[in-house]
């Protein structure tokens, strides 16, 4: 899908308020790069002359235009599935405010309580937060029913819940007819109660997280954070994150549709770290 001009527009807009110094460094550095060819083609083919007030219009103007692009970076792409209708969608926004289905990592635990277990910093304490006031007493009794049956271990914990299940594990949990995801991704200490993963137990957690959202999107699309990023401790950059994500989605796609729209929903504050030029790119050599 390629980005209309209102869409081009405000993105331009958005990097240049943060940075309004860099397109002058853009653009100064075009113009003298054009200034070098132009005095050496002067200088060493006499029968041309490029000189006078509209040569030099013409050399701001190109100046400012590579300035420009060179500025610009999208907030939003568009990776089409070979061989299948699915196409994953990669952009700055909400996850909550997008349609569909939305999944939420969070550790084999299944926490609930605001604080220590659960930081309000993290997008499971956000989820709390914004779809339950706070209060987790109808949260924990859909998860009650969801993991009925699946296999768990009774851990010694300093705070938060005691029983562990299996990373992978997934739960679908319903508020306000908006239907979630909750997988667990992550290990917790449990003197501690800090998360911790790795790239292998994010790789069994998206296979998990595919294999729920086949059975429960109905064809409506499914809709994760940049998995990995926040508090649980994997350590890789968010490009490799976002990248090792698609990786998986297109993986599993290829191997069973899970629906028609995946979206990666990205937090603006990594707007910064993610330029989506490189990402698509990438994903279509």
């Amino acid at each position: 899908m390629m980005p209309t001009k209102k869409t081009k527009c405000r993105d331009l807009w958005r990097g240049i308020r943060r940075h309004p110094l860099r397109i002058v460094v853009y653009a100064f550095a075009a113009f003298s790069v054009l200034w070098t060819v132009i005095e050496a083609l002067n200088s060493f083919l006499p029968g041309v002359t490029i000189e006078g007030g509209y040569a030099l219009t013409i050399m701001i103007l190109v100046s400012v235009c590579y300035g420009l692009n060179r500025f610009w970076k999208p907030s939003k792409i568009e990776i089409r599935i070979a061989t299948s209708n699915t196409k994953i969608e990669v952009f700055f926004g909400d996850l909550f405010e997008q349609p569909g289905l939305r999944g939420i990592s969070v550790t084999e635990f299944f926490e609930s309580e605001l604080g220590v277990p659960v930081s309000e910093k993290s997008l499971q304490g956000l989820f709390f937060k914004r779809c339950f006031g706070g209060g987790v007493k109808d949260f924990d009794n859909q998860l009650k029913d969801e993991l009925k049956g699946v296999p768990s271990e009774e851990v010694v914990k300093r705070l938060g819940k005691t029983k562990k299940f299996p990373i992978g594990t997934t739960a679908l949990i319903e508020v306000a007819g908006d239907k979630y995801i909750v997988f667990a991704l992550a290990e917790t200490d449990p003197e501690t109660c800090k998360a911790d993963s790795d790239v292998t137990k994010m790789w069994i957690a998206l296979h998990c997280l595919w294999q729920r959202a086949r059975i429960e999107s109905g064809g409506h699309p499914l809709n994760v954070a940049l998995i990995g990023s926040g508090l649980s401790g994997i350590g890789l950059p968010s490009r490799d994150l976002l990248n090792l994500i698609i990786l998986s989605a297109i993986t599993e796609t290829k191997e069973n549709r899970i629906t028609e729209v995946i979206r990666i929903v990205l937090h603006p504050d990594r707007f910064e770290e993610i330029d989506l030029r490189d990402v698509k790119k990438h994903w279509e050599e």
